[in-house]
């Protein structure tokens, strides 16, 4: 296999190889075994390098697709010094290792075989393990996760949930923290008849948007839903007032037999 061959494995994993690598086209210390989705022969710095965006990509140690090792005689540890323990690369005694090969496998042909035929190749699109996960694990929306706490354990967990959430990953990528999230949120957990639950989340969006014509729109949705029509008209009011030309808020309140 060729050397640009190894590199185009490096590149879809969205890793940028040391210059020095590339003119040398190896790296030192023991290869790499037990490689089955990256080439059998890719240099071990390759290697180190493209599980290091792994680890970025999903906020994760190397622990957590790989088995503890033994500590060989007079050496360093499997683990590479990292200060946790000391791990044993090539075994396979974690589901983990096999969802993340699958995982190499998707995004290389996502690569491959799709993004080249929808986009333009030229531009240098293409995904990589942070497409989805964000620093997250398992990838999740903030929707998903608050319509999941609702379904769980009620309004109380969603809301202790988005606080939590809010305080670890605000200013991150992980989940979206924007004036129309929680708004998505509400609608899905009013489809899942939770109109009270709904109506909490929005109640909290105000605490961080207060001046959301969105808010109070939606507000007035799911208020109407449940034949309050004098609260909808309140927060239709509420609404207008932050957003006077806003179409639907105006037709809204014309259906209701409210001047806007």
């Amino acid at each position: 296999m060729s050397f640009l061959r190894r590199l185009s494995f490096a590149a879809f994993a969205g890793v940028a190889v040391p210059a020095l690598l590339v003119a040398q086209g190896r790296g030192g210390g023991e290869p790499p075994k037990n490689l089955q989705v990256l080439p059998k022969d890719m240099p071990r710095q390759q290697v180190t390098a493209i599980m290091n965006t792994f680890t970025a990509a999903l906020g994760v140690r190397c622990e957590h697709c790989h088995v503890e090792g033994t500590t060989p005689a007079g050496g360093a540890p499997p683990g590479g010094g990292r200060g946790g323990p000391p791990l044993d690369f090539s075994a396979d005694g974690k589901p983990q290792k096999a969802v993340a090969r699958e995982m190499l496998k998707m995004v290389a042909d996502i690569n491959a075989k799709y993004l080249p035929t929808a986009t333009n190749p030229a531009a240098g699109d293409r995904v990589t393990c942070e497409t989805c996960h964000h620093g997250l694990t398992k990838p999740a929306t903030l929707r998903g996760a608050l319509a999941g706490a609702v379904a769980a354990k009620g309004a109380d967990s969603a809301i202790a949930l988005y606080r939590d959430l809010r305080t670890k990953y605000y200013g991150a990528a992980a989940y979206d923290f924007s004036e129309g999230s929680l708004a998505s949120a509400a609608n899905e957990v009013a489809r899942a008849n939770q109109r009270p639950a709904a109506l909490a989340l929005l109640k909290l969006n105000l605490e961080f948007y207060d001046k959301s014509a969105l808010t109070y729109q939606t507000m007035a949705q799911l208020v109407l839903q449940g034949g309050d029509t004098a609260a909808a008209v309140d927060a239709l009011k509420k609404a207008s007032a932050l957003q006077p030309n806003n179409p639907q808020v105006r037709q809204m309140l014309q259906r209701l037999g409210v001047n806007p």
